[in-house]
């Protein structure tokens, strides 16, 4: 699925995942009070091409959240639950049955896109403490869509300045509840070089 990469290359991705994790689960655990195991069973540089490998099917859906890093380091962050996933976290945040969950609800819109700033932020602190780099995350946007239509915004879009994207697969326990997110970070070019370059990493 992904380029071959450097012991050192694997090593980063582990510790951007593993270190994004923890601040995420503490941060969980202090708005829910419940306690959140979160880990990072796969953590991968992949090619443009081959996320599709990566979401599975076309017609699979997806809730997606979608912004856009600035600063010192340019690209952008999808970070992707399942419908299911996206009812188990909603019905965790807001105390309901998860079969109350209703998607149009904006106090659900709300729940979803406050997991969704953890999560993406979490990982988003721990590349700045790991580069020392100034980066910010643009306002989100969360949506669902089909697989299909995120691979087309992928190749139209993000196609444009970036060439791979840094995939971490995370899994959430919150109490007796599991569920997963992917996050996908799309650097551009010259910000992967960049990343690479601090971290004394070739690429």
């Amino acid at each position: 699925m992904d380029e071959k990469l450097s012991l050192n290359q694997l090593d980063v991705l582990r510790e951007l995942g593993t270190v994004g994790a923890g601040r995420a689960a503490t941060a969980f655990a202090e708005l829910i009070g419940l306690k959140v195991e979160i880990t990072v069973p796969e953590a991968s540089r992949v090619p443009l091409e081959s996320i599709s490998r990566v979401l599975g099917d076309a017609d699979r859906p997806f809730f997606v959240l979608d912004s856009q890093l600035e600063g010192e380091i340019q690209g952008r962050i999808l970070l992707l639950f399942s419908p299911d996933d996206a009812r188990g976290v909603a019905s965790i945040l807001l105390g309901r049955d998860p079969n109350s969950i209703n998607f149009d609800d904006i106090m659900v819109k709300s729940s979803l896109m406050e997991c969704t700033n953890i999560l993406s932020g979490s990982y988003i602190t721990a590349l700045v403490e790991m580069t020392n780099l100034n980066i910010i995350s643009s306002v989100p946007h969360l949506a669902m869509d089909m697989v299909g239509a995120i691979l087309d915004f992928i190749f139209i879009q993000i196609a444009q300045y970036s060439e791979e994207a840094f995939f971490i697969r995370t899994n959430l326990k919150i109490g007796d509840k599991k569920l997963e997110g992917l996050f996908l970070l799309f650097p551009e070019i010259e910000s992967l070089q960049k990343i690479f370059n601090i971290l004394n990493i070739k690429k």
